[in-house]
């Protein structure tokens, strides 16, 4: 239960009526994230320790302890989602995408993800996919062999649910094996109609849906942006298909780039939004086959995939004796592999993943007075 009590919390404070969203997740990042507290922790704490830690005023911190205080509806939503199978992923939970968190600023990340389907989607990059919004703009090429070959990939595919060849390859690749993850530009509760045409992939145990947006956020043309920041920090690769979008309109394809990751363009045309992507680094190809050799690349080592680590040729196994050795170790590289990141999150660090269920009744916490 402290896992979920502490999803409760944060469910609180980020949809609730705290002095604003930003400064509601300053709290979360210095109190939670850099501190590695609880927010349970914070509710009881003193006032003065809680503001200089968060860097709020005394003021907000009584403002966040009281609202922290008045759960229950929040209990209550928890509840709800828990009975239509939405599963509440906060940033500090061992779930939450590594890569979300290693290609993007904190300021930038969701602290909640609302999550329907298969949840070990989670651990996993995958290709991110788009294309032109109207469909027959791709009829030159074959989107079923696309998607055949796309399915055939060890990880899921990445995507919006736009209109045009993206939907369409979101789809067909569920259906010839394949795995697909979804990422919402609205609430849950206006999902239905995606959701009923995902239905087959979902009850098959090949979709994860994720919303970034509290359930009762209605689509914004910001909230479209945001989501492809967040599937191009998710992403091992990219596809897009006749693009009718150039490289700056898709937020975080430079970035993904510059990582030295594949992007294929599949196209025709000699376009200015085709060349747009050359420039920037992505490879044009004038049938799917190629595509599909482009983004193979990237995970040459699938026939391996089954193999312990320190069998691969090459790679030696690394014992750390204990955590402060391992930080130590892996700080004089600059960064933490996303893989690795999750295995040390699984660990137990933020307290609670290792605490037992206790099926007890939701009690409001105190509040410091």
């Amino acid at each position: 239960m402290a896992r979920r009590h502490e999803a409760v919390l944060w469910l609180q404070l980020l949809a609730g009526t705290f002095t604003s969203r930003r400064d509601a997740k300053m709290l979360l990042e210095r109190w939670c994230m850099r501190e590695q507290h609880l927010l349970s922790d914070f509710a009881a704490a003193p006032a003065a320790e809680a503001a200089e830690v968060t860097g709020l005023s005394t003021e907000q911190v009584h403002q966040a302890q009281q609202l922290l205080a008045q759960a229950r509806e929040s209990q209550a939503r928890m509840g709800a989602f828990a009975e239509a199978n939405i599963e509440l992923i906060i940033r500090t939970d061992a779930a939450y995408p590594e890569e979300l968190a290693h290609n993007l600023p904190e300021a930038e990340l969701p602290y909640l993800l609302f999550a329907i389907g298969e949840l070990d989607h989670l651990a996993e990059t995958g290709v991110a996919i788009g294309g032109a919004h109207d469909a027959a703009a791709a009829d030159a090429f074959d989107l079923h062999q696309m998607a055949a070959g796309l399915a055939a990939l060890p990880v899921p595919m990445l995507g919006g649910f736009e209109r045009g060849v993206e939907r369409e390859l979101l789809l067909r690749v569920p259906e010839v094996g394949g795995r697909i993850t979804v990422m919402l530009p609205l609430g849950l509760d206006h999902a239905a109609p995606i959701l009923a045409l995902l239905r087959p992939s979902l009850e098959a145990g090949r979709a994860l849906v994720l919303s970034p947006f509290l359930p009762e956020q209605v689509y914004s043309e910001r909230g479209g942006q945001a989501r492809l920041s967040l599937l191009s920090a998710m992403a091992g690769a990219m596809l897009q298909i006749e693009p009718d979008a150039s490289v700056d309109d898709w937020p975080g394809a430079r970035q993904l780039l510059a990582r030295g990751e594949q992007v294929a363009v599949v196209s025709r045309s000699d376009s200015a939004i085709v060349r747009g992507w050359e420039a920037a680094g992505a490879r044009i190809n004038e049938n799917c086959s190629s595509a599909l050799t482009t983004l193979s690349a990237g995970w040459s080592l699938d026939a391996e995939a089954g193999a312990e680590p320190h069998a691969l040729p090459g790679v030696e196994p690394i014992v750390f004796h204990d955590a402060d050795e391992a930080i130590d170790v892996l700080g004089r590289s600059g960064r933490v592999p996303p893989a690795l990141a999750r295995r040390l999150r699984e660990s137990g660090m933020f307290g609670y993943q290792d605490v037992e269920d206790v099926d007890e009744p939701y009690q409001d916490p105190e509040p410091d007075v």
